[in-house]
């Protein structure tokens, strides 16, 4: 019975191991920054909110994304930056407002800053984004996030209201600060754990439990 156990344990890991190191590789890959041809230019950026560190400042995964987004603009890749998320209404807190103010002191212009303080999680965040995209015929739209959550971002949008949209990743090992293995892994299990409980779960009662745990 035990040795049972043990080798569905094994055999559960490995395929979870491989699954991680495929899609790790494939997703950084296909969403390299790389990828973007340098004359190419985007009416916006959206980036996406990740954490709160234990001081209430963004998390290191938030601040990769920030400084794509900044060194983008800097080049004339992007002309607008859209920060979305970490809106907690029980603190008082916008992390994507906090973005905004970390973006103007790098050099961005506040005419070409854009935030949402309304939302909680992925849905509402690309929600929030479309408004203010909407709102300003911006065409051609760039998002800016972990590999992990564009994969889950990507089969969330559905109606993009003939926006064209490219998704785009920092590089792992060049950005600030380095990401490690650890935070890939930690990284994959979130985006993968939420993405398969949008797909079983009622959509109220996802949305519901979201505003009750980020509140």
């Amino acid at each position: 019975m035990l040795k049972k156990i043990f080798l569905m344990c094994s055999s559960f890991f490995v395929i979870y191991l491989l699954g991680f190191l495929f899609l790790n590789y494939y997703l950084y890959k296909q969403y390299s920054i790389n990828n973007i041809i340098l004359n190419k230019t985007f009416d916006a950026a959206v980036v996406f909110y990740g954490e709160s560190d234990n001081s209430g400042n963004p998390d290191k995964e938030s601040i990769r994304r920030l400084f794509l987004a900044v060194d983008l603009y800097r080049k004339g890749i992007i002309n607008n930056i859209i920060f979305v998320g970490g809106w907690r209404p029980s603190k008082k807190f916008s992390g994507s407002e906090l973005m905004s103010k970390k973006a103007a002191v790098l050099g961005v212009k506040s005419n070409n800053l854009f935030i949402d303080t309304h939302s909680r999680d992925s849905i509402q965040n690309w929600q929030e984004a479309r408004k203010i995209i909407t709102k300003n015929n911006f065409k051609h739209i760039l998002l800016i996030s972990s590999p992990f959550h564009l994969f889950r971002l990507k089969h969330l949008i559905g109606n993009k209201n003939n926006i064209k949209i490219d998704y785009c990743t920092y590089n792992k090992i060049d950005t600030f600060s380095h990401k490690s293995f650890m935070e890939n892994v930690i990284d994959y299990n979130y985006h993968m754990i939420s993405f398969v409980t949008y797909l079983l779960m009622p959509s109220k009662l996802y949305q519901f439990l979201i505003e009750k745990i980020r509140n």
